[in-house]
């Protein structure tokens, strides 16, 4: 397999290359190579009704295939990523939100290269499509649609684990170079945001999520919510997103070993990532409206976020998508 690391420039080139460099163009897709299969299936109910049925104890073969794919995800993280905040610059909140852009904009390039080696079904991988005799010619397949629709939830949920890994529930760790306190948090422009992120650590606390649980989730969390309409590839994106919920089981039964204890586990993380998608609503809201009042608030939005913000977060406010969930609210 080859390395993210090698190949980050590589692909930001090829997103580059594919777009048209305008405020309000169309997301294009990357070439990209495929990624494991997974070997096992099973069924699921509908996503809409709770799953707390489908924990099950694997056997010696599928322990070992499971820490196989517990590696690669390991292995694909990103790196240590850096803000460039400097915390003396204090003349104004734009101050902050371009230099969380700067950070999220590096995530977004490393969400593209994380989903390329995610371990899963072939023909939901990033690819060029079509060669037309004029050039190249872009379109977004299943993944990459996953992708437009899902970063923001990818980046939150990642927020949320850094938090809980490096600091206390008073501080929110969006990189080494900025971490913000309560009172940083309240004479931001985001108070409101923050409020709603601290969720997630705090039940990551509350849980005591381990690290391989948090893995699998983060893989469910790019396979929770799909176009109205579905995707081309509807079957395969469904199995994909089975096999990652039975991964979770495998990690939740790695640390309780009897039934009723692991059903009660799986429920609680599953009402997490239900909870994901109000949390991420409002930051969506927050994202766009900022990026409409951009000139006035003085806040740049780096290249690759103006594209993805302009020409996915309309339909996914107006409810062009639809969120997967486990549990009936």
């Amino acid at each position: 397999m080859v390395s993210i690391k090698e190949d980050v420039k590589i692909d930001e080139l090829t997103w580059l290359s594919g777009r048209k460099l305008k405020r309000f163009g169309a997301l294009k897709a990357f070439s990209l190579a495929p990624s494991l299969m997974f070997q096992s299936h099973f069924a699921i109910s509908n996503e809409n009704h709770a799953l707390t049925s489908m924990l099950c104890i694997p056997g010696i073969r599928e322990e070992q295939l499971s820490q196989q794919i517990l590696s690669i995800l390991e292995n694909i993280e990103p790196e240590i990523m850096y803000s460039g905040f400097d915390s003396a610059q204090t003349d104004g909140p734009h101050i902050l939100l371009n230099s969380l852009n700067r950070l999220c904009e590096k995530q977004l390039v490393w969400i593209v290269k994380w989903s390329k080696s995610l371990p899963g079904n072939v023909s939901l991988q990033l690819r060029v499509t079509t060669v037309v005799a004029m050039g190249m010619h872009w379109q977004p397949t299943p993944k990459m649609t996953l992708i437009q629709y899902s970063w923001v939830n990818l980046m939150v949920f990642s927020l949320g684990w850094r938090s809980y890994q490096n600091v206390t529930s008073e501080y929110l760790y969006f990189a080494p170079d900025l971490v913000l306190s309560q009172e940083q948090m309240r004479r931001s422009p985001i108070y409101d945001l923050c409020l709603a992120i601290q969720f997630i650590p705090q039940e990551f606390a509350n849980l005591q999520v381990s690290r391989e649980e948090f893995l699998c989730m983060k893989a469910i969390i790019l396979l929770n919510t799909v176009p109205l309409e579905g995707l081309k590839s509807q079957a395969v994106f469904e199995d994909m997103r089975q096999n990652y919920i039975r991964e979770l089981t495998k990690a939740i039964h790695l640390r309780e070993k009897g039934l009723v204890a692991s059903s009660q586990r799986f429920y609680h993380l599953t009402k997490l990532m239900d909870a994901m998608h109000d949390i991420v609503k409002k930051v969506n809201l927050f994202c766009l409206s900022t990026f409409i009042q951009a000139d006035a608030m003085k806040v740049e939005f780096p290249e690759m976020m103006t594209e993805v913000i302009a020409s996915q977060l309309p339909k996914v406010l107006a409810g062009m998508v639809r969120p997967l969930t486990f549990h009936s609210k």
